[in-house]
C-alpha cells in the first residue's frame, strides 16, 4: 500500500480539502495567509512550463535516462507526498516523449506517481530512497527493454554533514523494471555495495552516478567494457571527496572503489571565492563526464553540490559547483583529477544538480532542483515545495580572440585559457542554455512580442507581462548598473530588479521590492559574470534570458551563466516588466522580446492537482528525530 501513513497520520485541518476552493485575496499580507487553510493558495505562486510533482515536497531529480527500446524519456524526484517538508523520502516518477509534455506514471492523484518507496523500518532502505541515477540496461548492461536505478539506501536517521555520522546509515542498492517503469522491484541481494571505502571517516556517502565510459575505459587501459561511478563524500575535518568507482559491463553487481578523484581541503575555493564559490565540508549528487568540443577534443568535467561553504554573498549553506580537470592514471590505475577551471553551475538557490547522456540527441542534460524560499512561511497554504530549472544543456563553449586588457580573465577561474603567439586567448568554460526544443516548446506557439530599445538612462515598468512568461534582451555600452525590472505592480510598490553591474563582474537579482510580504526571503542573489573582451570587436554584449514561472525565476547570460532564485509578489497585479537603470547610469538596450502564457507541461493534471497534507506521529518519526512530521 503506497500511502502508509494514512490511517495513523494527522491531518492538518479538518477544513482541509474545502480550503482548496477558496479563492485567495488579490492583494495578500502576511495576516491573511495565516488566517488561509491548507492549499487555499495551491495556485497562487505554482509554476506550470517546469517539471514539479503533483503535491508536497520534492527535492533532488534522479533516475532520468532515454530508453531507446519504447523511444521515451524518465524522470523522477525525491518526494514526500502528503507532505509540505521532507521526509519519509520515496522516489515519484514522469515520463515524456519528448522532454516538454510530461505525464505521471500511475497519475497525479495522491501518492499514485511512486515509483520506489522505503522499505520496512529496521532494513536497507526502511528510512529512505536517497538519490541515484538510472540506465536503461540489465546487470550484464544489455539493452533489452530493462530499466535499472541506482540509489542510496537509507537506514538510519539523521543524517547531516556537520553532525557524527551514524555507521551503516547509507548503502547503495538497485532497483529493476522490466516494463517499462510502470513498476520497479528492489533486487534481492540489496545493498550491492553495503560500507564507504575503508578507514575513511565520512560525513556523507550517497547519491551514486553511473554511466558506461568508453573514454575513461582508454584512460585507464581498460580492455573490456566498463561502467564508471562518482559520488558524493567527504573526510571529516580534511575535506569533501568524490570516490570513484568502475564495475564490468557483463557484471554491474562487482564495483571495484578506485580512489578519491581528488582532494580538496575543507572551505577552499579552486581560485577566488567570488569566481568559484566555495568546496564547503561535504560533495552531494557529484557527477564526473566528458564532453567533446568543436574541435572534437575531449574535455573533463565534475559537477558536485557543497555543503557548508557559505559566504557573504551567497548566504545559502549548499551550492551547486563544476570544474574541468586534467585527467591522468594514478600508480594504482585510477583517475587523477587536476582542476584547471571552474565555477557555479548556478549561482542561486539550485541545488542537487545532476546530469544524464541524451542519446538520442547526442547531448548532455543538466536537471537541478529549486527549493522554495519562503522561510517556511505559508508552506501549508501552498500546500507544497519544490521545483525543478528547466533543463540545461551543457557543452564546451569555446571563445576565440581575446584580450586581457585588465587582468581579470584569470587562471583557475572561470575559463580554461591557452594564450597565442599574437597575444590573444582562447576561453574554454562549460556552456550552458536551455534545451532549445524544450524552449520552443514551452512557448506553445505564443507570439513573440517584440519591444523598442534604444539608449535608455531611467527605469521603467510599462510593459504588460504575465507570472509565467519568457523574456530576451541584450545590453551593450554600460555606465553603470542595468537590467531589466519584472514582477512589477502597476504602482510600483512591487518590483524584481535583474542588473549587470560593471564595477563588480555581477549579475545581481535585487528582491528587497519583490513582495510586501516581509517573511519571504528578500536578499540580493549575486553571481560572477566578467564579460570577455575581444580584439577586434571590444567587451562582447550581454544577452540574458529570463524565465519567470509563478515564483521560479531563472536568468541565462550569453550561455555561460545562469542563476535560479524565488519571488513571491503579494499582488495577482504585479505582472508588469520593463528596463531598469541606477541612479546616473546608462545603457543601450536592443533586440527586446517576450512570450506571455508559457506552456503547462503536465497537461494530463488539473492546475489544482494538491492532495491532503498529514502530520505524522511521533511513533513514525522516532519522536521527531527522524523528520519533522509536516
Amino acid at each position: 500500500m503506497k500511502f502508509r501513513t494514512s490511517l495513523i497520520s494527522f491531518v492538518f485541518s479538518t477544513s482541509c480539502v474545502a480550503a482548496q476552493n477558496l479563492t485567495a485575496p488579490q492583494n495578500l499580507d502576511a495576516p491573511t495567509i495565516e488566517s488561509l487553510g491548507n492549499n487555499s493558495l495551491f495556485t497562487r505562486w505554482r509554476p506550470r512550463s517546469h517539471f514539479i510533482a503533483p503535491a508536497g515536497w520534492m527535492n533532488d531529480p534522479c533516475g532520468m535516462m532515454y530508453d531507446p527500446t519504447r523511444d521515451q524519456y524518465h524522470l523522477m524526484y525525491q518526494w514526500h507526498p502528503y507532505h509540505v517538508n521532507w521526509g519519509n523520502i520515496s522516489w515519484g516518477h514522469a515520463i515524456s516523449q519528448d522532454l516538454i509534455s510530461w505525464t505521471d506514471v500511475g497519475g497525479w492523484e495522491g501518492n499514485n506517481a511512486e515509483a520506489l518507496a522505503p522499505g520496512p523500518v529496521g532494513k536497507y532502505d526502511g528510512l529512505g530512497i536517497f538519490s541515484g541515477t538510472a540506465q536503461p540496461v540489465n546487470l550484464q548492461g544489455e539493452q533489452d527493454g530493462t530499466l535499472l536505478i541506482f540509489y542510496t539506501s537509507v537506514s538510519r536517521l539523521p543524517t547531516n554533514w556537520a553532525l557524527p555520522y551514524l555507521n551503516g546509515t547509507e548503502s547503495q542498492s538497485f532497483a529493476i523494471s522490466n516494463d517499462g517503469g510502470q513498476t520497479w522491484e528492489k533486487y534481492e541481494n540489496n545493498p550491492v555495495i553495503s560500507r564507504p571505502p575503508n578507514g575513511w571517516d565520512i560525513p556523507g556517502w550517497r547519491d551514486p552516478f553511473f554511466e558506461a565510459w568508453p573514454e575513461m575505459d582508454h584512460m585507464l587501459g581498460q580492455s573490456e567494457h566498463h561502467y564508471y561511478m562518482a559520488m558524493g563524500s567527504g573526510l571529516k575535518a580534511v575535506g569533501p571527496r568524490i570516490p570513484f568507482y568502475s564495475a564490468p559491463a557483463n557484471n554491474l553487481t562487482n564495483w571495484t572503489f578506485l580512489g578519491a578523484l581528488w582532494e580538496p581541503a575543507d572551505n577552499t575555493s579552486l581560485g577566488s571565492f567570488l569566481e568559484t564559490g566555495s568546496y564547503g565540508f561535504n560533495f552531494e549528487v557529484s557527477n564526473f563526464f566528458s564532453l567533446e568540443d568543436e574541435d572534437g577534443d575531449v574535455h573533463y568535467y565534475v559537477q558536485m553540490g557543497t555543503e557548508g561553504g557559505n559566504v557573504t554573498f551567497h548566504p545559502r549553506p549548499q551550492w551547486g559547483l563544476w570544474n574541468e580537470g586534467l585527467i591522468s592514471r594514478r600508480t594504482n590505475g585510477s583517475a587523477q583529477f587536476t582542476p584547471v577551471a571552474g565555477g557555479a553551475v548556478d549561482w542561486g538557490l539550485l541545488y542537487a544538480v545532476t546530469s544524464f547522456n541524451d542519446t538520442k540527441n547526442n547531448r548532455r542534460v543538466q536537471w537541478g532542483w529549486a527549493p522554495e524560499e519562503m522561510n517556511d512561511f505559508g508552506i501549508t497554504q501552498q500546500g507544497f515545495q519544490g521545483a525543478f530549472a528547466l533543463p540545461r544543456e551543457q557543452f564546451v563553449k569555446i571563445t576565440k580572440g581575446l584580450v586581457n586588457v585588465d587582468g581579470n580573465l584569470t587562471t583557475l577561474g572561470n575559463n580554461r585559457l591557452i594564450e597565442h603567439n599574437d597575444g590573444t586567448f582562447t576561453a574554454y568554460t562549460l556552456g550552458v542554455r536551455p534545451l532549445e526544443d524544450v524552449v520552443i516548446g514551452i512557448r506553445n506557439s505564443t507570439m513573440q512580442r517584440n519591444y523598442p530599445g534604444g539608449h535608455i538612462n531611467t527605469s521603467s515598468s510599462s510593459f504588460n507581462g504575465s507570472i509565467h512568461m519568457e523574456i530576451m534582451a541584450t545590453f551593450r555600452n554600460f555606465s553603470g548598473s542595468a537590467g531589466l525590472s519584472i514582477a512589477a505592480s502597476p504602482g510600483g510598490e512591487e518590483y524584481t530588479t535583474i542588473y549587470f553591474d560593471p564595477e563588480t563582474h555581477t549579475i545581481n537579482v535585487n528582491r528587497s521590492r519583490s513582495s510586501k510580504i516581509a517573511d519571504f526571503s528578500n536578499y540580493t542573489v549575486v553571481g560572477y559574470f566578467l564579460p570577455y573582451t575581444f580584439a577586434k570587436a571590444g567587451i562582447e554584449d550581454i544577452t540574458m534570458h529570463v524565465y519567470l514561472d509563478g515564483s521560479l525565476l531563472e536568468i541565462y547570460v550569453n550561455e555561460r551563466f545562469a542563476l535560479t532564485t524565488r519571488i513571491y509578489p503579494s499582488r495577482t497585479d504585479s505582472t508588469n516588466f520593463g528596463f531598469y537603470v541606477a541612479d546616473g547610469a546608462s545603457a543601450k538596450i536592443f533586440n527586446v522580446a517576450a512570450w506571455l502564457d508559457l506552456f503547462n507541461i503536465f497537461p494530463e493534471r488539473p492546475l489544482n492537482s494538491s492532495s491532503q497534507l498529514v502530520y505524522d506521529t511521533a511513533e513514525q518519526t522516532n519522536n521527531y528525530t527522524w523528520w519533522t512530521g509536516n
